[in-house]
């Protein structure tokens, strides 16, 4: 009863203006597919780490004009870990793509004394990349509710975000809630908080990373019973319709027996992520 492969692709924009791109850097998975848009000037944009790279235009080197207006990659093992790329006309423009196995890395702006977004739900293994807006100020990115000694400030990172450290990448490899805050800004309220969820199989109820009977038999205990299930919220979903009802033990019940052809949505069968949109977490 297991299935290979990824159940859903996505696709990724970066548009081109006169004289730059965005975004500069995305982070996609094997079969997402990575769409250049043309929206203003002349590009040509290729693979490599800039015009001295020996293996410049290796994997592509196409026009993004009004005549060419976009060029679609699609992502494939063979691609490795993640690909430079450049406009040769504007060769001060370098952007990555970062191939990932499931995990992502998400943006966290720092900019006018606050964080953006301020509240980010990830998952195990994700990572959280802060970046220091141009002409900005001075701050830190500092784990912990506050400085205050009780809250152990520091204790996970404590780095500058200036124009000198514009960067900072921390991977969450365990579930939990993340506070943490500006030194110099914390008086003006700049916090933030990272809510790492844990990665599950769909359908899952009793967490031991198989589907059986015993997994029904929670869900309708959860339903009828009140008796909480031992897995996250998320897990029951069996169907992955954003809510638990009666639908999920009958899913279960119908895979069980009818095989893969009824099989849960991803993540299923390995412990993945669910990053759709609705309001069940596991934590």
């Amino acid at each position: 009863m297991a299935f290979t492969g990824r159940a859903y692709a996505r696709e990724h924009v970066i548009e081109f203006f006169r004289s730059s791109f965005l975004p500069q850097s995305i982070s996609v998975e094997v079969g997402d597919t990575v769409r250049f848009v043309w929206q203003r000037g002349e590009h040509v944009v290729a693979s490599g780490e800039g015009p001295e790279d020996p293996d410049a235009g290796v994997l592509f080197d196409v026009p993004i004009d009004e005549a060419n207006p976009e060029f679609i990659l699609t992502i494939v093992p063979s691609h490795g870990e993640g690909i430079a790329f450049f406009d040769r006309l504007h060769p001060a423009q370098l952007g990555f793509i970062d191939i990932t196995a499931g995990e992502r890395t998400f943006r966290v702006g720092v900019v006018d004394n606050v964080f953006l977004p301020d509240l980010l739900h990830i998952f195990e293994g994700d990572s959280v990349r802060w970046e220091h807006e141009p002409l900005e100020g001075i701050h830190t990115v500092t784990s912990g509710r506050s400085s205050h000694p009780d809250d152990n400030p520091g204790a996970l990172f404590d780095v500058e975000s200036s124009e000198v450290r514009p960067l900072f990448v921390y991977r969450f490899d365990d579930a939990g809630e993340y506070p943490y805050f500006c030194r110099p800004h914390e008086h003006l309220g700049m916090t933030g908080m990272v809510i790492v969820e844990r990665r599950f199989v769909r359908g899952d109820a009793t967490r031991d990373n198989e589907i059986d009977m015993s997994d029904a038999i929670a869900m309708l205990g959860e339903l009828f019973r009140g008796e909480a299930a031992p897995g996250c919220a998320d897990a029951l979903d069996a169907n992955d319709d954003g809510a638990i009802d009666v639908s999920d033990p009958v899913f279960v019940l119908l895979f069980l027996f009818l095989g893969e052809m009824t099989a849960p949505p991803p993540p299923f069968p390995l412990p993945g992520a669910d990053r759709t949109e609705d309001a069940l977490v596991c934590l």
